[in-house]
């Protein structure tokens, strides 16, 4: 808005000799603040993920008594006793359509920013084993599923993987891998991947 400026006087040192044109407002701008708050949660997560003034819910499940005696074999048993290839074969041969889980993965990675803990998803493993044995598979791995268990949960990812397996014996797991950035955010070389 400068009249120089505005009537094409201006030259190349125009700022130079106008050394007012770089102060700066104190004033914040509106839109500054929506940047700071989106910045502060894309870094730090939502400050308070859950209403801050609802009450606590009363109500108490009941969890059923699952025990592992009655793990009836799945897929995962398939393919210990005929190998890969009579595991690829045995699918061939099926005649129904074949589910993968992906709760353990991608369900609380889209939900829950992959916050789910080993401790929570030990809950619903026997479960897992018991009802939903004929699945060809659980997607448990992958994605930020490896990042997040160190970086946030402080949890080895392979004990999880360990802890698992003792109590879904008859389901095989299955790791989300992405081509170009593997397990990670952005894409790596190739020679990082292959």
């Amino acid at each position: 808005s400068h009249t120089d400026f505005s009537n094409k006087f201006a030259t190349t040192d125009f700022i130079s000799n106008h050394p007012e044109l770089s102060s700066v407002s104190a004033v914040e701008d509106p839109s500054i603040k929506i940047l700071k708050f989106l910045g502060t949660v894309i870094v730090n997560g939502t400050p308070t993920p859950l209403g801050t003034t609802l009450k606590p819910s009363t109500l108490i499940p009941t969890l059923p008594i699952i025990s592992n005696d009655s793990i009836i074999p799945g897929w995962k048993n398939i393919l210990e006793r005929d190998g890969p290839s009579g595991f690829a074969k045995a699918i061939v041969n099926h005649s129904k359509p074949l589910l993968t889980d992906t709760t353990l993965r991608d369900a609380h990675q889209s939900l829950l920013a992959t916050r789910m803990r080993t401790f929570d998803m030990k809950r619903i493993a026997p479960f897992l084993a018991h009802d939903m044995s004929k699945l060809l598979s659980l997607e448990c791995w992958g994605g930020a599923t490896f990042d997040v268990a160190l970086r946030f949960l402080y949890e080895c990812p392979w004990q999880r993987l360990a802890e698992l397996r003792e109590l879904v014996p008859n389901i095989p797991f299955q790791m989300l891998l992405r081509g170009a950035n593997a397990v990670g955010y952005k894409n790596y070389p190739d020679n990082v991947v292959f």
